[in-house]
């Protein structure tokens, strides 16, 4: 009975220890996961804003090109359908949500790993 009290002691001050390093490896993974994201969300932005851009300004010189030609009205409907049939095929193409690997699976993996040498100890 003595062992069993000295043992749930000694497991009680290994979690103890173990909770200040937990909270530090929390506190490391949530910015490692807000730092990730932040490139994200701008790299996606500037990709973005760019290929819009890009649209633009080339429709923009299809038509002017055409401008003094009787193909003006079809030159102009053609970019019209081509942006179209791009906004079809980008959206068609892009991913599907993915379950991403988190940055708190190491937190979590620390856990499993602890409570099963509790378990063992006991």
């Amino acid at each position: 009975m003595f062992e069993s009290i000295k043992k749930a002691q000694q497991l009680g001050t290994l979690a103890l220890e173990r909770v200040d390093d937990y909270l530090e490896l929390v506190k490391l993974s949530a910015e490692i996961q807000v730092q990730n994201w932040k490139k994200q969300v701008v790299s996606y932005l500037m990709a973005a804003l760019f290929s819009a851009l890009s649209l633009i300004f080339l429709g923009l010189a299809v038509i002017i090109t055409c401008w003094d030609t009787p193909y003006r009205i079809l030159s102009a409907w053609g970019v019209a359908g081509i942006y179209t049939l791009i906004a079809f095929l980008v959206y068609a193409a892009a991913p599907k949500p993915t379950v991403s690997v988190s940055a708190f699976d190491v937190v979590r993996d620390e856990l499993q790993q602890d409570i099963k040498l509790m378990k063992d100890v006991v």
